[in-house]
């Protein structure tokens, strides 16, 4: 059980017992009040639970694809047009990864690579 699980289920079982407590007294409608409230919770507890269900069966399924070696491993999502250009070993200024994640570019490599933008920037 999750936390969020436990807590729903925890909250529904206390509002059931206040509206338990809410009959002996004759006390209809704040028995009512409990009792919806807790049935809200039961049903957000379920959703948690059926989540958390959802959750193990997937990873239980790629750790069997990964066992039997037929597992789909998704291309890294482009971050920046440098990574792009040079198929994922170089990244710009502006990307989006962490920099320990980055590759970084030598001197030689971004004197190039300056002269190389500047001719292209000449010829259009």
């Amino acid at each position: 059980m999750t936390r969020r699980e436990r807590a729903y289920t925890a909250g529904a079982i206390l509002l059931t017992a206040a509206g338990l407590a809410t009959v002996w007294r004759d006390q209809w409608w704040e028995t009512g009040i409990f009792w919806l409230a807790a049935a809200f919770l039961y049903g957000g507890a379920g959703r948690e639970r059926r989540t958390r269900r959802a959750r193990e069966r997937a990873i239980a399924v790629r750790l069997q694809w990964l066992a039997r070696g037929h597992a789909v491993i998704e291309p890294p999502r482009p971050c920046c047009q440098f990574w792009l250009s040079s198929d994922g070993f170089v990244h710009g200024h502006d990307c989006t990864r962490p920099p320990g994640a980055r590759g970084s570019l030598t001197l030689a490599e971004q004197q190039l690579l300056a002269r190389y933008d500047g001719d292209l920037r000449d010829s259009a």
